[in-house]
């Protein structure tokens, strides 16, 4: 009896799953319900990713909190996508995670405008459903996906200080980023910063004047965050920055 005892409790042990096992058995159903059964109880982010990949948003409330509410944050961003900016930020608004789901959502809604004209009326669109703090953070993915285009307006057609100051903030995340040196100050800025543009160029020289990675040739003109360069050797040459269009 003894034997037999032993032989169903190894059984009964070789078919408990473990929290890695349950968690692909749950990538791998067929239906949200099934996933949702599956999840291992300490693993709150396998319901989310099993809502999400089912778009089950109903059964967000049945996540254990607060994983219902990161359910929602996700559920916010894809609402967004769809073209329901109003409903997304709704969704912000009723978790634990407003300021970053708003932040995620309005952020969303800048990288598709192109043109300075079609960020005011986007911005100008959402703001009658989400507060005014998400401003500047709409306009900081705005410069940011510009920057990355290769192309930035000038600032002089901001509609407020407050995307110029966002636009400068991004200017210098872009040099802190790259690793540009101070060599840079001497040359030609990159070709994305708008030819013409006296408030554009000023931005970007005190972005290099405070945050280029200083080199034994090229004394920091100001002081920086950075007194020295964090990574010897990895500094990018100032050839590697963005050729200036004509």
């Amino acid at each position: 009896m003894s034997t037999l005892l032993g032989a169903l409790l190894l059984a009964g042990c070789s078919s408990d799953l473990s929290d890695a096992e349950r968690s692909a058995e749950s990538r791998g159903a067929a239906d949200v319900s099934a996933a949702l059964a599956a999840c291992p109880e300490r693993d709150r982010g396998c319901g989310v990713e099993a809502v999400v990949r089912f778009a089950a948003w109903e059964r967000c409330a049945d996540l254990v909190h607060p994983a219902d509410d990161e359910c929602r944050f996700r559920q916010a961003e894809a609402t967004e996508r769809a073209g329901e900016g109003a409903a997304a930020l709704d969704l912000c608004a009723s978790t634990i995670y407003e300021t970053g789901c708003a932040t995620h959502v309005v952020g969303q809604v800048a990288r598709r405008m192109e043109t300075m004209d079609e960020a005011v009326a986007g911005w100008e669109a959402m703001l009658a459903h989400t507060n005014v703090r998400f401003n500047h953070a709409y306009w900081r993915a705005w410069w940011r996906s510009r920057i990355d285009a290769g192309f930035a307006p000038p600032l002089e057609s901001c509609p407020a200080e407050n995307c110029r100051r966002a636009a400068a903030q991004e200017m210098e995340a872009t040099v802190d980023t790259l690793e540009v040196p101070c060599a840079a100050a001497d040359r030609e800025p990159p070709g994305w910063v708008a030819e013409g543009s006296a408030l554009a160029l000023s931005a970007w020289t005190e972005a290099i004047s405070h945050h280029c990675a200083p080199d034994a040739e090229h004394p920091v003109p100001r002081p920086l965050r950075r007194p020295e360069p964090s990574r010897a050797g990895t500094l990018r040459p100032a050839e590697a920055l963005p050729p200036r269009s004509r």
